[in-house]
């Protein structure tokens, strides 16, 4: 296993206007350095944009410090653009799914997955559902042709009424024949809608491409209730080898959520390091 955490404007080590200014572009920069020092192969990325030149330097910065892009969060396309793969204005819709496109040739040259998340959008209308089936069509076409992964995440019911649990995302991958599309597991977002984390990850463990973890209050791990070392360890035995990537909210503070995740998976051996 493969061990990131994400950099974005909202969840993970937060930086306000990422790749918006120069300035935080030097803060990303140095968050790279931090990872690499606490033992960090890879960090996660929200992005929204899909301009050549600043893809390129993203792309060049982490290579800079010997990281890896893990992966590309698609989610801010729709909490910042108002973008989704559900939205009733086809033009809208469209311009979705092309930024995810755009999205996924990016990542294939850095060999990053792709989450599909809340791109999906928060659309209750029945039609939401053909709609986003066909979205994700396309983009699996895209990503099948990129040789990119796709990672359609199950995220709880107060966020979104569509697709909240492992089950409703196999259905969407098998019934649509999704050929480059596992699935995310997120273990907070798993505490909400999972009767048991242990056993979704036993049921689908063949399909997941992609792994989140933060604690039940999605402070890092080791804060709150959940036994995240439990599930590292089952998915190490049932033979996973992806990434895993730490989404944690910035508390106490961005550096310290960063430094106590890689704390907790040091004292657990899943990370090397003092």
């Amino acid at each position: 296993m493969h061990f990131s955490f994400v950099v974005s404007g909202g969840l993970g080590y937060h930086i306000p206007n990422l790749f918006e200014n120069e300035s935080s572009f030097t803060e990303f920069e140095n968050v790279l350095k931090l990872l690499r020092k606490h033992g960090y192969i890879g960090v996660e990325l929200n992005l929204s944009l899909h301009n050549p030149q600043v893809l390129s330097r993203i792309a060049a910065a982490i290579r800079g410090e010997g990281l890896r892009l893990a992966a590309v969060g698609t989610g801010l396309i729709y909490r910042e653009r108002g973008l989704s793969f559900t939205n009733p204005d086809s033009k809208n819709r469209q311009e979705a799914v092309d930024i995810v496109k755009e999205l996924i040739r990016f990542a294939a040259g850095e060999r990053a997955i792709v989450i599909i998340g809340m791109v999906r959008g928060t659309s209750s209308e029945e039609v939401a559902v053909d709609l986003l089936r066909q979205s994700l069509a396309e983009c699996d076409k895209v990503a099948s042709e990129c040789k990119v992964s796709l990672a359609l995440e199950a995220i709880n019911r107060y966020e979104t009424p569509l697709l909240n649990t492992a089950a409703d995302v196999a259905e969407v991958i098998q019934d649509e024949r999704l050929t480059a599309t596992g699935i995310l597991l997120d273990s907070f977002h798993m505490n909400i809608e999972e009767q048991s984390l242990e056993e979704t990850i036993r049921k689908y463990h063949k399909m997941i491409t992609h792994y989140h973890i933060a604690d039940s209050d999605r402070w890092p791990p080791g804060h709150g209730h959940l036994k995240v070392e439990n599930q590292l360890t089952l998915l190490g035995e049932l033979g996973y080898g992806g990434w895993i990537s730490a989404e944690t909210l910035p508390k106490p503070d961005n550096e310290e959520a960063l430094i106590q995740t890689a704390r907790f998976l040091k004292r657990h051996n899943f990370l090397r390091g003092s």
